[in-house]
């Protein structure tokens, strides 16, 4: 039992080091770094009952002890020294998938009111807003009194379609200039970017980004699952496929994003929904080149969305050119939308 135990521990460090590193993982592996830290925990409750079993072994307490350090090491709070004292321009970022106010917020009201309160109420000096149509948009905006830059998800989406936005409460913070641009020019998904002034002329860039979504996994995955159990495994074949491709164009946008912000004289942000979570090899690459804002100031687990209503994954994410001190970022507990805000207060040091 023990040296079953311990080659359990070494397939798991596997399936970590694996997902970190495969661009197009296959679907299970995906789907194992996406619950990587439930994985963890739940191997590490084994274990200890292991343990108990078997209390004279030496083996046990050792494996335990290298998978826990592991695990402090990928989840573990990050003892970076908060931007806080630093000297410059305080920015408040929000940024928010509002599921194209579809739905409404879990008390069954209004969702474009919902929005419109928690966006006063956390007061952001820049928006990025995800699955949001145009006339949606324009109509928090008039709300609100913002000034947005919209664009839909592909070229010929109409004023009713979801996309992108960029918006900004004006006072120190106004957007300059802005519009939709394509992650990858073969490719009809866009991104929208934006300038940013604020005091002193101070500039820096936004990019409000939606990485490929999972339309055919989402749907076909309950079907899957009964064709399974009917020992139909063509569809869940497929689902594979589509999967695997899914992750493919996930990792080539999140490249291409990367190739174009280093391109950027000005400090950048970039902000929204990812749709994968921070061990996916996309993510090991952005960090390498940019601050992950919740890592750097945010407690806890930073959940955005929970999987089948129990799971909190996070799957939207601040990042920030290492230009920005992070003062601190929260994950507020709104009902509004299936996803929940991510708020980042940065600093931009003054020259």
């Amino acid at each position: 039992m023990a040296w079953a135990f311990a080659l359990s521990a070494v397939g798991l460090l596997m399936v970590t080091g694996l997902g970190r590193t495969i661009r197009a993982p296959p679907f299970w592996l995906a789907a194992a770094v996406t619950f990587l830290p439930y994985l963890y925990a739940g191997w590490l409750t084994v274990g200890f009952v292991v343990w108990t079993l078997l209390p004279d072994r030496r083996l046990p307490p050792a494996v335990l002890g290298m998978v826990l350090l592991v695990g402090a090491g990928l989840w573990g709070p990050t003892w970076r020294a908060r931007a806080s004292q630093q000297q410059g321009d305080q920015v408040r970022v929000m940024t928010w998938n509002l599921r194209r106010l579809w739905g409404g917020p879990v008390d069954g009201g209004d969702p474009a009111a919902c929005v419109a309160e928690v966006v006063r109420a956390e007061s952001p000096d820049v928006l990025t807003l995800l699955e949001v149509s145009r006339d949606d948009t324009d109509a928090l905006a008039a709300e609100l009194g913002l000034q947005c830059v919209h664009h839909p998800y592909k070229a010929t989406g109409s004023t009713r379609h979801g996309g992108l936005a960029i918006c900004s409460r004006g006072g120190d913070w106004s957007l300059r200039k802005g519009g939709g641009q394509r992650f990858v020019d073969h490719e009809d998904w866009f991104y929208v970017a934006s300038e940013v002034v604020g005091p002193r002329d101070a500039v820096f860039n936004v990019l409000s980004v939606h990485l490929t979504p999972y339309d055919y996994a989402a749907k076909r995955l309950r079907t899957g699952v009964r064709d399974l159990a009917r020992g139909e495994a063509a569809t869940l074949a497929e689902l594979g496929r589509s999967g695997q491709a899914t992750f493919r164009g996930q990792s080539d946008q999140a490249a291409a994003l990367l190739q174009r912000v280093q391109r950027f004289r000005d400090p950048t942000v970039v902000a929204g929904d990812f749709n994968s979570t921070r061990d996916a090899s996309l993510h090991i690459a952005l960090r390498q080149h940019l601050t992950d804002a919740w890592e750097s100031g945010g407690l806890g687990f930073g959940g955005t969305i929970d999987f089948a209503e129990v799971l909190p994954l996070r799957i939207d994410y601040v990042y920030a050119s290492h230009d920005f001190g992070v003062v601190q970022a929260d994950v507020p507990a709104v009902g509004c939308s299936d996803h929940r805000p991510v708020r980042v207060d940065l600093v931009l040091p003054t020259s």
